[in-house]
């Protein structure tokens, strides 16, 4: 490789792009070898990836056990090829990948959340309205917890957000948090993405938020809680939103 300054529009952006597009994997960087990079995926996972995201759904039940970890394993590693702005990479992954380990940062937030619920005292995001919803909603859908769904685990992707590129930091949790989802329902996880438990954490339970050791300058606005679903689903459902969506259809050539 020719010398350069730094990485980044001075220099290599570390894509490993020349890596990727070589016919015959002539080309190793970084002590990558092509050999060990996964194939394409077949020519019908197109097909694969609408059955995905039609049968994709936000679980709120979970089975009380641990994922295997070498399934959690497999997707944080492809998820190091999750999508950032400028190939920054600056991303950071917390996984909690033991149920023991979530119900004692639960225990840290719930009695606090609720505490402050009977002084009607809540996150920006909510109200008594919404809180006695939420409440309702345990003794149903949420399995007696309407702060982590009673979800096994948690990740949550964070990063720096400060200065210039704050809002590029933004984006690339949320789609790293996209990404991640998917990747869990393609495993046969059940997820479910959350925002209220981020404002608890960071609003009304600081500890709790610091058993995380998050640093206190990343965005950490969404969180996903997966694991083993306790509901299995026969078919996807059936979603009428062509009224949202506009097309510049092509013009028919005469």
């Amino acid at each position: 490789m020719k010398s350069f300054e730094r990485f980044g529009w001075r220099g290599c952006w570390r894509c490993e792009h020349c890596l990727a597009v070589c016919p015959v994997g002539a080309i190793s960087i970084f002590g990558k070898k092509p050999e060990n990079s996964l194939p394409p995926p077949p020519s019908e996972m197109g097909d694969y990836m609408e059955r995905l995201v039609v049968n994709r759904r936000s679980c709120r039940r979970y089975l009380d056990k641990n994922v295997s970890p070498d399934v959690i394993s497999r997707i944080l590693k492809a998820m190091e090829s999750a999508p950032t702005g400028g190939n920054s990479c600056g991303v950071e992954y917390t996984v909690i990948d033991d149920k023991e380990r979530v119900r004692e940062i639960w225990n840290a937030a719930y009695p606090v959340m609720e505490a402050n619920a009977k002084r009607h005292s809540y996150t920006s995001s909510f109200s008594d309205f919404y809180y006695s919803k939420m409440k309702q909603s345990e003794k149903t859908v949420r399995k007696d917890d309407l702060l982590f769904c009673g979800a096994p685990h948690l990740f949550i992707a964070h990063e720096r957000c400060v200065g210039k590129w704050a809002e590029d930091s933004k984006v690339n949790c949320n789609l790293a948090t996209a990404y991640f989802e998917l990747l869990a329902n393609a495993f046969g996880l059940g997820t479910v993405i959350m925002s209220y438990p981020a404002d608890v954490l960071q609003e009304l339970a600081p500890a709790a938020r610091e058993m995380l050791n998050i640093p206190a300058d990343h965005y950490m606005k969404l969180i996903v809680g997966f694991g083993y679903p306790e509901i299995s689903y026969a078919r996807g459902v059936q979603k009428e939103r062509g009224s949202k969506i506009h097309r510049w259809t092509q013009k028919k050539s005469r």
